[in-house]
């Protein structure tokens, strides 16, 4: 990188998944150093696609900051919200790409939440059969799951992400800050899928939000990363099994969704979820039978 770059508040953890690494930053301020950090792809361009949410707050600004820093950066922006994952939204963003005369040597730069880290993904891992891919995630929910994963994909048909790829960022800037722009229900949902990866293979994020609640995130968000990371470098390509503790909650959770005409918010099906699975193996006796009750107090 061309400059010297602070890393008070930064935590690097690195997924490697076949010939692709991952670095992923989590901390506060990462985005207004973010032409230090992507010094590297200063040689191609920079496509950021988010949403008309998050556009305005975030997507807008680090394009100018970018241009400001001498690198060549567009915007592309989608509707906001579940239903935007859509082969039509897919559609015009390859319109996009084919009239600005993108190639090989340009990057996606996913600057959003889940949604649009979903699109932006499989927009990267399938347009000229593969371009560059960066995360900027701005929630929650895509900070500590969505942006580590490598999944992406559109719902087809009513069925959740029926259509997608693998498609695993080289780099993930998880600014912190941006959390400050969440709503309550955004946040909460988040909070959801963190309480999930506590459950699944990171007690001490259960027995935290157990005790204090929802202080103190970024400690358990670099928690959740790591967990997740491990399990995803482990079985990348979700072939061996592995990968199918990273389920839990999001079986009856997707039901919900998708019951819900996709207006319940991911992050807090999956909570919901993760009661109802929890539920279901104290009946079956695979967990301790008080662990249901734990799950409820702590949502």
């Amino acid at each position: 990188m061309s400059q010297a770059i602070d890393t008070t508040h930064r935590i690097e953890v690195n997924v490697a998944t076949g010939a692709t690494r991952t670095e992923i930053l989590l901390g506060r301020g990462l985005l207004s150093n973010a032409a230090a950090y992507l010094g590297s792809y200063k040689s191609g361009r920079l496509m950021l696609v988010s949403d008309e949410h998050v556009a305005p707050l975030y997507g807008a600004p680090l394009r100018e900051a970018l241009r400001g820093a001498g690198f060549r950066a567009e915007l592309l922006i989608i509707p906001a919200g579940e239903e935007s994952k859509t082969l039509e939204t897919l559609e015009g963003l390859y319109g996009d790409l084919l009239a600005g005369e993108v190639d090989r040597g340009d990057v996606i730069v996913a600057v959003g939440g889940g949604t649009v880290g979903d699109v932006a993904g499989m927009l990267a891992g399938t347009y000229m059969r593969g371009l560059e891919f960066i995360q900027v995630p701005t929630s929650l929910v895509a900070i500590i799951t969505a942006s580590v994963g490598g999944k992406a994909g559109v719902n087809f048909m009513g069925h959740k992400n029926l259509l997608g790829c693998f498609k695993q960022p080289a780099l993930v800037l998880a600014d912190t800050d941006t959390l400050v722009s969440l709503s309550r229900e955004e946040f909460s949902s988040g909070l959801g899928e963190l309480l999930t990866v506590g459950v699944l293979g990171a007690p001490r994020i259960f027995t935290a939000l157990e005790a204090r609640g929802a202080h103190e995130l970024e400690p358990l968000m670099a928690e959740a990363i790591r967990c997740k990371a491990a399990i995803v470098e482990a079985d990348p390509f979700d072939r061996l099994g592995i990968r199918a503790k990273l389920n839990l909650g999001h079986t009856f959770g997707h039901a919900l969704e998708t019951l819900s005409g996709f207006t319940l918010p991911h992050g807090l099906a999956v909570a919901v979820g993760l009661h109802i699975a929890a539920s279901l193996a104290s009946g079956l006796r695979l967990c301790p039978p008080e662990l249901p009750e734990r799950i409820r107090r702590v949502l």
